[in-house]
């Protein structure tokens, strides 16, 4: 493989290990001596390294094993298929290693805090529990990995809150319907945990040990990893403990977000063979008293099981490679609305509701896949398989509240027990037509089938088949899906990229047979969602055009997209729920045509060998075009009816929860050379006001905002490495356009200083 090519390889996959990355996954510092500066927060005395069991890129395996250990590289972080779905148009790679040097709790807290993604909006819940939002797509779009991973609860627990960012291996974000391998979906986010070692030298074992402190809200962080084997298995045990407390906003106002939270993850691998293997992961994460500002219910406590199965077999005589992936997980938590920090930020659950409420859930994801590849690097590439994903969940909420004076009711407001089940058939090809040329194609096609097994405790049949408005709770869709993507090399220093494709993304079971419990996903807050069994699939075209520049000094890039979404899955407002004009009554619906558009621009410039300069700046329009088609009635605080179109907005309007404009700026100052042993970054993150919401969801404009972060790491010695650093070094007071405005509304961290230490043996 080209010396050029393996360069692009260990960008793509490391870019965001350094402390200032920026840009797509194959845009980062060029040359060697800044490949080695990225992976330097994390490296360790060299000792033999093992060959891997497929070709890759020297360059891309010298860097993997110093930023995972130098006899720890894996097939899986270096596989092929892997560089082929992050150089898709749109895409972007984090490394895990980055949480090193930022404070970041979930796998969703790192994306919003990296340099290396844009166009990923982000809701903070609380310190632990982070949802995102890729260019506007919202809650309930498809996220996938080797398993796949459902939210409990969409307005609570998230996909990516299940993941300790300490204990990711990377991430690939795909901005569009670029993938045919995660099932139906308009974007996608891969993750792979770290995997275990082998070691070609005898048996041996290594660990960590980490701890890390921030100021405001006194969060406490530990993690403890031993990784161990020999060179036909190998073993990795990881334990990652969090506290906090509530956090302060810039002007002192105290938030309600205290947690405490335990994951353990674990991986086994064995080499059967020389070309077969099979690895083994366990994942579990429990959280207890987890407090989420403006929403109306905390956790309890939350458990996740999370099982998978990878069996992979190479070099055969009809295939290259064959991968089996099996997966089970479940979730399960309980939660109330009784706290006291939530009654003085929503003081309405008592003065306007008398409200008191309890939430169960048991959610569980089930599935595998099975893919062949032909083909090798730099040569047509095809992969075919077959996968299948079961879903099941139950959602109880029992609400009490006063009707009238003196009178109370009591009731269920759950999503009844129901299944999802989505077996599928994919393709996908890579052709490199010339040196310059690369083509990438694939399709896919899906039956999905959805049905409610039984009747929720204190409801009847017929009570479910009144408030859904139907009798008919059983549910088919096909789906199908294709892309087209370009490479075009236009000169050394010069890439064009292009890319074409269609995607569907069927309702999910919340926006089916949601039967009015109090789901915190409008900006408002006070949200009682009614589902729709008659809901079409989302129906997705986009287009993506861009461009990377590596001029040496300078490395950047370009990108645009525009997407229309037929059926886009939104929400109707049909009453304001207790006669309160900030509660609304809504259900799920389609609207005929939404479009979202919109791009990126980033790039870094080597002022000097010591000084570096980064800016990136990403932005996203998403409007409803066919809102007066959906014969929007809702009433006024009064319960007078208004017909048509709702007063509180026009037939045509922005979709609701789109992030503003923003731009990151900032420097690095680091110690020249090409394995720097501290660095300096000083950022500014700049964030325009919002003034396109959906004013018939009562959606209101959010001020823009600058907040500025200073951080920095100090290699002591091979082995220790220290960070540290401030956040909102103003002590800003602001609230991001996602955050709920349920109450007194929910405001961002001010000050926040931190530090951490890492010991690598």
């Amino acid at each position: 493989m080209p010396q050029s090519f393996a360069t692009c390889v260990v960008a793509l996959a490391l870019s965001a290990v350094s402390i200032a990355g920026t840009g797509d996954p194959d845009d980062s510092p060029a040359g060697d001596d800044a490949i080695d500066q990225a992976a330097q927060e994390v490296q360790r005395p060299p000792i033999e390294r093992i060959e891997p069991r497929r070709p890759v890129p020297a360059a891309a395996a010298e860097m993997a094993t110093r930023l995972y250990g130098p006899s720890e590289v894996t097939r899986r972080f270096l596989a092929q298929e892997r560089i082929e779905r992050a150089t898709r148009p749109g895409a972007n790679v984090v490394v895990g290693a980055e949480s090193k040097v930022r404070p970041a709790t979930d796998v969703g807290n790192l994306l919003g805090k990296s340099h290396a993604t844009f166009g990923v909006g982000v809701q903070k819940r609380t310190p632990i529990v982070t949802d995102t939002r890729t260019r506007g797509n919202r809650a309930g779009q498809l996220l996938a990995s080797g398993s796949y991973w459902v939210p409990a609860r969409m307005d609570l627990d998230t996909l990516l809150s299940k993941i300790d960012a300490s204990a990711l291996g990377d991430i690939i974000v795909v901005k569009g319907p670029y993938s045919a391998r995660y099932g139906p979906g308009l974007s996608f986010a891969d993750f792979q945990l770290l995997t275990a070692p082998r070691y070609l030298d005898g048996p041996q074992w290594h660990g960590s040990t980490g701890l890390n402190y921030q100021t405001n809200g006194q969060q406490w962080s530990g993690r403890q990893t031993i990784a161990g084997g020999s060179d036909d298995w190998g073993a990795r045990l990881g334990y990652t403990h969090r506290t906090g407390n509530d956090y302060d906003s810039g002007d002192g106002t105290s938030m309600p977000a205290s947690y405490k939270s335990r994951e353990f993850d674990s991986s086994i691998g064995v080499d059967l063979s020389a070309d077969s293997h099979v690895e083994f992961s366990y994942l579990r994460l429990d959280q207890t008293d987890v407090e989420f500002p403006g929403q109306i219910f905390d956790m309890d406590f939350l458990v996740t099981d999370g099982f998978e199965v990878e069996y992979v077999l190479e070099n055969q005589p009809h295939f290259d490679r064959l991968t089996l992936d099996t997966w089970y997980n479940r979730t399960r938590f309980e939660g109330n609305a009784q706290r006291s920090g939530k009654r003085e930020q929503i003081p309405e659950l008592d003065t306007l509701l008398t409200f008191t409420g309890f939430t169960d859930v048991d959610s569980m994801s089930s599935g595998f896949r099975l893919a062949g590849e032909w083909g090798q690097p730099d040569c047509p590439q095809l992969t075919a398989g077959v996968d299948l994903r079961y879903l099941e969940q139950e959602l109880n909420e029992i609400d009490t509240f006063e009707v009238t004076p003196g009178f109370f009711l009591t009731d269920n407001f759950p999503i009844p027990r129901s299944h999802w089940s989505n077996p599928g058939l994919f393709v996908e090809e890579v052709l490199p037509l010339t040196d310059r040329l690369t083509l990438r194609a694939g399709s896919r096609v899906d039956w999905v089938s959805t049905n409610i097994e039984g009747t929720p405790a204190g409801r009847t049949r017929a009570e479910l088949e009144g408030i859904l408005g139907t009798d008919g709770f059983d549910k088919d869709f096909d789906l199908w899906s294709a892309y087209v993507t370009s490479d075009y090399q236009i000169c050394p220093h010069l890439t064009a990229v292009v890319g074409f494709g269609h995607g569907e993304r069927p309702p999910t079971l919340t926006e089916l047979y949601a039967v009015a419990p109090f789901l915190a996903i409008l900006q408002q807050g006070f949200s009682s969602v009614v589902g729709n069994p008659d809901l079409d699939p989302e129906s997705l075209w986009q287009i993506d055009v861009g461009m990377k520049a590596d001029c040496g000094r300078f490395r950047g890039g370009a990108s645009g997209f525009y997407a229309w979404v037929h059926d886009y899955i939104t929400y109707r407002a049909f009453s304001f729920a207790f006669n309160e004009p900030t509660a609304l009554a809504v259900q799920f619906v389609n609207t005929d045509l939404a479009t979202l558009s919109g791009g990126e621009v980033y790039g870094e410039y080597d002022m000097n060998e010591w000084l570096t300069s980064f800016g990136t700046l990403s932005y996203v329009e998403g409007r409803d075009h066919s809102r007066g088609n959906r014969g929007v009635v809702l009433n006024d605080p009064g319960g007078v009816p208004v017909p048509g179109v709702s007063a509180l907005g026009s037939s045509e309007e922005p979709l609701p929860g789109i992030a503003p404009l923003e731009s990151r700026l900032g420097v690095r100052l680091h110690e020249p050379g090409p394995q720097p042993r501290w660095g300096i970054e000083l950022a500014a993150r700049i964030v325009d006001n919002q003034d396109r919401v959906a004013s018939s969801l009562i959606e209101r404009t959010t001020p823009g905002f600058t907040v500025f972060d200073a951080r920095g790491y100090w290699h002591v010695a091979g082995d220790l490495l220290l960070v540290g650093g401030v956040e909102n070094l103003t002590d800003k007071d602001y609230h991001e356009h996602l955050d709920l405005r349920t109450g007194t509304g929910v405001r961002q961290p001010g000050v926040n200083f931190y530090t951490g230490v890492e010991w690598r043996y």
